[in-house]
């Protein structure tokens, strides 16, 4: 479901790109509480911004629910706090849990180079992780710990690709992984292999 103007369209198999200005594209299928999320993005240009939703209420037409009730994992390589003006403010850079908990380490590729998130959410925990670094952590979160997945398109002009993301489900508030009767994957869901947009 589509919550704002802005969207993501499919521009290859697989691949996902923001587009429109201001929105998120929200996984209602299914809401998720403890789990770990890989996902592969990159940015087209510098001043590209997005975020990864974790959490978030059911939405409607406005985004707002989603920046106050869920978290947000920064996609924003320079950090732009709109409210102050300026630049590299921690808990606005890459891999930061937006107004939560800073990024305390850059991990990014070059622009127009994919990068990965590994997020791990487990009760009040959240953990990012970008191409195999850990860059920020938040621990005694008090939002919901259960809720639905987000992408944001940001503004518009702003082209930020996702592709090939997963999540593996835990059981509530513990680490381990839950697998399947067989004991032989760790994955129980996948995201759909292609998110073009779509409304409601």
């Amino acid at each position: 479901c589509r919550a704002g103007a802005g969207g993501f369209r499919e521009v290859e198999p697989g691949t996902i790109e923001s587009y429109g200005g201001s929105g998120i594209f929200w996984y209602a299928a299914k809401a998720y509480a403890d789990f770990d999320l890989a996902v592969q993005w990159r940015v087209q240009d510098l001043h590209d911004n997005s975020g990864i939703f974790l959490r978030i209420p059911p939405l409607e037409d406005d985004p707002g629910p989603a920046i106050e009730r869920g978290y947000e994992i920064q996609i924003d390589e320079r950090g732009i706090s709109p409210e102050e003006g300026n630049a590299n403010v921690p808990d606005r850079l890459r891999g930061a849990i937006y107004k939560l908990a800073p990024a305390t380490a850059r991990a990014s590729h070059p622009v127009g180079t994919w990068n990965s998130f590994r997020i791990e959410a487990c009760g009040d925990e959240i953990t990012t992780i970008v191409n195999g670094t850990r860059v920020s952590r938040l621990v005694g979160g008090c939002r919901k710990r259960e809720g639905y997945l987000g992408l944001q398109a940001y503004h518009e002009g702003s082209r930020v690709q996702f592709r090939a993301m997963t999540i593996a489900q835990r059981r509530t508030g513990s680490a381990a992984i839950v697998k399947d009767e067989n004991n032989k994957r760790e994955l129980l869901e996948r995201a759909p292999p292609s998110l073009a947009p779509s409304k409601g």
